[in-house]
Formats: structure tokens, sequence, C-alpha cells
């Protein structure tokens, strides 16, 4: 039974790397022909670290386990004011993340959330053609995710202890960014969106708790039929097909480890990745009208 299993896993493995390089190789494609989203995407992350970062720097909301410098609202307090008001500030992001939820799914998976962020920088260092090219996405790469580790550790430390902690406390800090900032490297070379699909406890929450959005990826074959070439399924992150999200399917036993069935519409991340997929098969047609798009998240839609 053992070596079944273990047969088995490693037969997992081979389909998901499988998977992972027909992703990589259609998002090289993407970018030859022009990506549509770069740019929007990169500004909208960079609006959520800034969100994520902006509390505990300018002194809003920090619990220090350090010194005890606890902060709210620019004053000093104690550890259990401090208290209320981190639970008020995440109880304040997570009703942001919820209520867009409501309204385009999980688009902020996709779109706003640093970890997925990370992953993509990683697909960057492996679709760079160069040595030069390689070496900046990794520059850039380690950069965010300083930046990323960084900002999570201003909500729980005062960043003087780096100019005035001793030696045992700066070692302490140091670490723990090290460590963090080492485990988000490794995430961005090994792991990448396999943690958004079966591990995030976030997604978790939302596959669970998350309705059927009204806005979202939207497929139609009117007026141009869908040529089934595959291509929107294989560069999919999180392994769906995205002409059929509001079906709910059975998983591959042989592809993911999750639920026996999958409701794609609650795990769709809205990343776009699929829409460009689809848009670079049909740029040879320039009248043509992708069947995939953003739009009214339904099966099938009206043009």
């Amino acid at each position: 039974m053992l070596r079944v299993d273990v047969a088995e896993k490693r037969k997992s493995r081979g389909i998901l790397l499988r998977h992972d390089n027909d992703r990589i190789r259609i998002l090289a494609a993407v970018e030859r022909k022009g990506a549509l989203f770069e740019v929007r995407r990169t500004i909208i992350i960079t609006l959520s670290l800034a969100i994520l970062l902006a509390p505990p720097l300018l002194g809003w909301v920090r619990l220090d386990l350090w010194g005890g410098a606890h902060r709210l609202l620019g004053e000093q307090v104690d550890a259990l004011t401090a208290t209320k008001g981190f639970v008020v500030a995440m109880a304040l992001l997570w009703g942001l993340t919820f209520a867009s939820n409501v309204v385009v799914g999980r688009f902020f998976c996709g779109w706003g959330c640093p970890v997925g962020y990370v992953s993509r920088l990683g697909e960057h260092v492996t679709l760079a053609k160069s040595r030069i090219a390689k070496a900046w996405h990794h520059l850039a790469g380690a950069g965010f995710a300083a930046t990323f580790v960084a900002a999570v550790m201003l909500w729980w430390v005062d960043p003087s202890v780096l100019v005035d902690g001793d030696l045992k406390a700066k070692g302490i800090v140091v670490g723990v960014f090290v460590v963090l900032w080492i485990g988000a490297r490794l995430h961005a070379s090994r792991w990448r969106f396999g943690f958004c699909l079966g591990a995030c406890p976030i997604g978790l929450y939302y596959r669970l708790v998350t309705s059927k959005a009204p806005i979202g990826i939207a497929f139609s074959e009117v007026p141009d039929p869908c040529i089934a070439c595959h291509a929107c399924e294989k560069v999919c992150p999180v392994d769906l097909d995205p002409k059929r999200l509001g079906e709910e399917v059975e998983s591959a036993p042989d592809t993911v480890d999750g639920p026996p069935l999958r409701y794609g519409d609650a795990e769709c991340i809205r990343c776009g990745d699929c829409v460009e997929a689809c848009r670079m098969v049909f740029l040879p047609r320039p009248r043509a009208v992708p069947p995939l798009r953003f739009g009214f998240e339904r099966t099938h839609f009206d043009v």
C-alpha cells in the first residue's frame, strides 16, 4: 500500500510539473504578444502593499513584542488598548476583502495578494531569456519579498529595536526576518500558486463561504466560437477550466489534492491569465471576439 501511495504521489507531482511547464510556455507567448494586465496588476499590488505597510509605519497601530511600545492612532498605549486597535484594523482589512469577494469573487487573490505576487515574480525569473534579465527579476523578487516581510513584522515590533535594542534583540529580529524572507523566496521558486490552491487559509475560507459573484471570468461562443485550444486551462494557476466556472466538477484525483467536487467560481482567483491567453490565440483574427473575458459571471453571456 505504501508503494502504491508513493507511486501515486510521484505521478501527481509529475502531472503538476507538466501543468506548470505548460503555464510558463503560454505566459511566455502572452508576453511576446503583449500582456494586457501587467501594469494594472503592478499598480494594484503596490496599493495593497502600501495599505499593509502604512498603519504600523505611521504609528496607527502596533503591538510591540520587543519593548512594549504599543501604538494606536499615533500615541503610545497599553497592550490591551493596542490589541483592541489591532483587532479593529484586522476586521477592517478582512471586511474590505470580503466585500470585494461578494462583487468580484476572489479578485484580491489574483490582483492584490502579496503572496500571489511573489509567485508571479518567481515565474518572471523562469520566463527571463537572458542572464541579465534573470538577475533583474531575482533582484525585484528579493526586494518585494523583503518589503512584504518587513511590512508584516512592523505590526509586531518597533523598528527602533534595530538601533536601540541589545545584541540579542537585534539578532532575534534579524533572524526572524531572514527566515521569513527565505520562506518567501522558496515560495517563489518552488510552491507558487500551489499554495493558493491547497494551503492558503484565506483562500480555503473563501472557497467555503463565497457566493456566486456577479462579476468575473465570462465565457461565450457568441459571436465567435471557442476553438478548443485548451490554452485557458493550461495557463490557469489554480488548475480550473475557465469555460466551466459556473459548474460543480469532479476533482482529478491524479492531479491535485482537494475536495471531491470543485466549484470553479469559488476557487477562481480572477487573475485574468486565461483572458490573456484567449486573447493571444485570437490575435491573428483582428475582428474576432475572444470567448473569454472579464464580465458578468455566468457560463454564457450575451454580446
